[in-house]
């Protein structure tokens, strides 16, 4: 049912809501008094916000309401921040103004901060004690190591000086010195044939009983050493050395080449003011090139060979015309400077003015032919 005014103050009947023009004027009233005295409270309370901030309190509360609307819209933007003017609220509670010039220090770390900063030194400087204290370690483990490694280093150079003299004492023996009718061979000399006999056996040289070498002597003029007919050249002593006089006939137990090499030995002394060598040995590349028929003469085919040697007369042995022998030696020694001679399939006399020089020739000129027979085989 539809509510309807009366004349009556009653608030509700018995059909339905009743309302009253009366009731409702009343109730706007209340209304109206009840927002101006809150109205009044919220002013109380900005003007007491307003004294308590440290701007500048306005001369008093406002004595009525505006009179009307504003005449118009603001004549710009606000010249500076909210509550940057005198005699107005700060917002948030904060200053209302900024402060006239900057500190005189600079603002303080946060306790928490200053912690954090004072265990971060401690942490750093633990680390640097700990990056010192291993550094010092690992320097002195360096240095026990490096003389560890000095100590050891002398142990050896004094380990292998001592393996030298063992190795000098085996491949150079001492050798008791010759005493003969009219001479004596020193026992140096004794030494340096045996230590010869065993460097051409090593360098492949010679072989067994094969080759023979003699010098003659620098405290004796005419006196010839030379070795012993099937003496083991490799396992020289002095019982394998034999000394006789140049020119003479041949002593007992001489190798049976002691005509070749009183012969040599008396050219070689020409060249050497007085001294001499000569060195046979049966060098294999040498004997194999030497016995090809229609060849007369080596001739190296490397620099150093035919610069050195020339060219290498190869004369037939004629052990049974000796003389005949010995004139052909004679002029094939001439077309090497007197260095060497090829005998066929025979092996190679070299000279010297000593045993050094002899094996020196010979060693060079068997490796010259080592090169040429392989240049040749394989047809260059």
């Amino acid at each position: 049912m539809i509510g309807h005014y009366t004349t009556g103050a009653e608030w509700a009947s018995d059909i339905g809501p009743v309302f009253n023009r009366h009731v409702f004027r009343d109730l706007g009233a209340h209304m109206a008094d009840k927002t101006a005295d809150n109205d009044d409270e919220s002013d109380e309370m900005m003007v007491n916000e307003a004294e308590d901030t440290p701007t500048s309190p306005p001369s008093g509360p406002p004595s009525g309401p505006p009179s009307g609307p504003p005449s118009g819209p603001p004549s710009g933007p606000p010249s500076g921040p909210p509550g940057g003017s005198s005699g107005t609220r700060a917002m948030f509670g904060a200053s209302s103004s900024p402060p006239s010039s900057p500190p005189s220090s600079a603002p303080s770390a946060p306790s928490g901060a200053q912690s954090m900063s004072t265990g971060s030194t401690v942490v750093i400087e633990a680390g640097q004690e700990k990056v010192e204290t291993v550094k010092r370690t690992v320097d002195g483990d360096e240095k026990a190591e490096l003389d560890q490694l000095r100590e050891e280093n002398e142990s050896l150079k004094k380990s292998m000086a001592a393996a030298v003299d063992v190795i000098q004492e085996v491949e150079n023996p001492a050798m008791p010195p010759i005493v003969g009718e009219g001479y004596v061979v020193p026992g140096e000399v004794v030494g340096l044939f045996a230590t010869l006999g065993r460097q051409l056996q090593k360098g492949g040289l010679v072989h067994g009983t094969a080759g023979s070498f003699s010098l003659l002597s620098t405290t004796s003029p005419g006196l010839v050493h030379i070795t012993r007919q099937g003496a083991a050249l490799g396992l020289m002593n002095e019982a394998d050395l034999i000394t006789g006089r140049l020119g003479d006939a041949a002593p007992n137990r001489a190798s049976e080449d002691w005509q070749i090499h009183s012969v040599a030995l008396a050219i070689a002394s020409l060249e050497h003011e007085g001294r001499g060598a000569c060195v046979h040995v049966a060098a294999p590349y040498t004997t194999a090139m030497s016995m090809e028929k229609d060849r007369y003469a080596l001739v190296p085919a490397d620099f150093e060979g035919r610069t050195t040697f020339g060219r290498a007369t190869i004369v037939d042995v004629q052990y049974k015309d000796m003389e005949g022998y010995l004139v052909e030696i004679t002029e094939a020694l001439k077309q090497t400077g007197n260095k060497l001679f090829v005998a066929r399939g025979h092996g190679l006399y070299a000279l010297g003015a000593d045993l050094l020089e002899a094996w020196g020739n010979a060693a060079a000129f068997e490796h010259s032919m080592r090169v040429l027979y392989y240049s040749e085989l394989a047809d260059l």
